[in-house]
């Protein structure tokens, strides 16, 4: 925004937007949302399309939980994680997923990923509003 919008924007308030598209891709669109509680990344687009500008942060989030009855048939490493008594994706010194490829941010396993994996989407659902930009990513303790 520059200073001549700037100006427009505290003559005229009711214009300012609370939503703004920041790029639009093959299935839907990134925008910032701001509300009472911060700026919001919403990432109305499907998984593969949001890579490039959210960077997996999906990925680090601590405890990727893996069914019991997916175990037998997996076709990627688990480990028995003590304080979630629940097997979980394995991860990397550096907290993130085994299987993320570091520099493509893409999935090793995305045709046969979890499927905590496959349900998880970090914007979309009631009970998610997207990455709040204050936030920072929860990852499991290196070990």
């Amino acid at each position: 925004m520059n200073i001549t919008e700037s100006k427009e924007a505290i003559a005229n308030p009711e214009k300012l937007s609370r939503s703004q598209v920041l790029v639009t891709v093959p299935s839907g669109e990134i925008r910032i949302e701001d509300g009472a509680d911060g700026a919001y990344l919403v990432f109305d687009c499907e998984c593969l399309d949001a890579l490039p500008y959210c960077r997996a942060q999906c990925c680090g989030l601590r405890g990727t939980c893996v069914h019991p009855e997916e175990i037998e048939h997996a076709e990627y490493k688990v480990d028995w994680d003590e304080e979630m008594q629940r097997f979980v994706l394995h991860r990397d010194a550096d907290s993130m997923c085994h299987y993320l490829n570091r520099e493509s941010k893409t999935c090793d396993i995305y045709e046969k990923r979890p499927q905590t994996c496959r349900d998880f989407h970090c914007s979309r659902g009631a009970l998610m509003r997207g990455w709040k930009l204050a936030n920072s990513v929860s990852r499991m303790p290196p070990q």
